[in-house]
């Protein structure tokens, strides 16, 4: 019996013993869909999991806006609804959201429901500040503190410094810390004084509307993401000026997009490359159906994972990848589900573009691999499988009868 499976079994059998959650989790988060962004994207995934799994599951959040709300969440497979609660929002300071009712929101939250696990994701200093004021006021409902930690702060370093102190205690504080990658546990300097409470559970996603693509790959390479520095696309453009014929969709938005334009045109590619906006999951689904492969040219850690290579694996398209010390390199397996170059070296890129562009063989020998390795490792039911029994060693007991409040 697969592991979701086996979690599928249990709820049923709860659900005949009289009582319907498997547990009541408690998710506190910086945003959530449809703002996109790689830790939203989980945590959409996670808390539609929980419902179809039928826990109870009910997200603090921040608003994009000064106005807070409360929604209705639905798992897609059983139509189970959760609660999403978010803070108005009355500012930013260096991308953190400045929700001053956010304490007051998580506390209201935590007496209606009484949630078995509350999860924190990180990095998010005001959500790490607000679990250290609850842990510290006796008058606060005590319960499990569950620390999902993304990434570490890279790119802000001199803001990364000031909240260190609060990210530090949060993660003290914590029963347990979660990573995607063994590379984030075992190479993160900040979680390095917890390793041995740090598990690791890969992220996965939904399947649909990736497994429906029927890849053709007689289309362009694909990028998909921010148009910022980290992701390498300048160094994906030399790579492809090296690459006669060869064409490129560039799909997002971002602050360089001028600049990136202004460099096809000095390459002499701006006709071989299309810059097609920001898109939603149906329609980039519709650009790796033809796509010849998905390229991820990160540049460095700020590169915690790259969910895109999950979709384009899922999907059946090949990608390539630079290999990067993080999840990045955990995902695939060069040369048999992916082609892996140095960060930021545009001969190795551009070698493994014409490659793939040049060998219809490649293209659909990688893409069928990874298919196969989606569906075994990095689905959405084996993460959440995974997620469950993580919150069973820290909250033990709390899915059966008696515990049900």
């Amino acid at each position: 019996m697969s592991s979701a499976s086996a979690v599928r079994r249990r709820f049923d059998l709860a659900a005949a013993a009289g009582y319907t959650a498997v547990m009541h989790i408690l998710h506190l988060g910086k945003y959530y869909a449809p703002y996109r962004g790689g830790m939203e994207t989980i945590l959409q995934t996670m808390a539609e999991g929980l419902l179809d799994e039928g826990c109870d599951v009910t997200l603090v959040t921040s608003a994009e806006g000064p106005r807070g709300t409360f929604e209705t969440v639905r798992g897609p497979r059983l139509g189970r609804e959760g609660r999403l609660c978010r803070a108005a929002r009355l500012g930013l300071l260096n991308s953190q959201p400045l929700n001053p009712g956010l304490a007051g929101l998580v506390r209201r939250e935590l007496a209606l429901g009484r949630p078995d696990v509350l999860h924190v994701h990180l990095p998010n200093p005001l959500a790490a500040a607000v679990c250290l004021a609850l842990r510290r006021d006796p008058a606060a409902l005590r319960l499990p503190l569950a620390v999902w930690y993304h990434a570490d702060i890279t790119r802000q370093r001199v803001g990364g410094r000031l909240v260190a102190p609060l990210v530090r205690a949060c993660l003290r504080e914590a029963e347990g810390i979660c990573v995607s990658s063994v590379a984030l546990r075992d190479g993160s300097p900040v979680l390095a004084p917890w390793r041995d409470k740090v598990a690791v559970i890969p992220f996965g996603i939904e399947s649909h509307p990736w497994t429906e693509v029927v890849p053709r790959r007689d289309g362009p390479l694909l990028f998909v993401g921010r148009l910022v520095g980290y992701k390498g696309v300048g160094v994906l453009l030399e790579a492809l000026a090296r690459v006669p014929a060869a064409a490129l969709d560039l799909v997002g938005e971002g602050p360089l997009e001028a600049d990136l334009r202004a460099l096809a045109q000095r390459l002499g590619v701006a006709g071989r490359v299309r810059f097609l906006g920001e898109m939603d999951g149906a329609a980039i689904a519709g650009r790796l159906s033809r796509a010849r492969a998905l390229v991820l040219p990160s540049l460095d850690r700020s590169e915690a994972f790259g969910l895109v290579q999950l979709e384009a694996m899922a999907a059946g398209v090949a990608v390539i990848c630079t290999d990067l010390p993080t999840g990045v390199r955990e995902v695939g397996l060069p040369g048999r589900t992916c082609l892996q170059t140095p960060a930021g070296d545009v001969a190795a890129l551009a070698a493994a573009l014409a490659a793939i562009w040049n060998d219809d063989g490649l293209a659909m020998r990688l893409g069928e691999a990874g298919r196969r390795r989606f569906t075994e490792h990095f689905t959405r039911e084996s993460m959440v499988a995974r997620l469950l029994a993580w919150y069973r060693t820290l909250a033990p007991g709390a899915d059966s009868p008696g515990s049900r409040r």
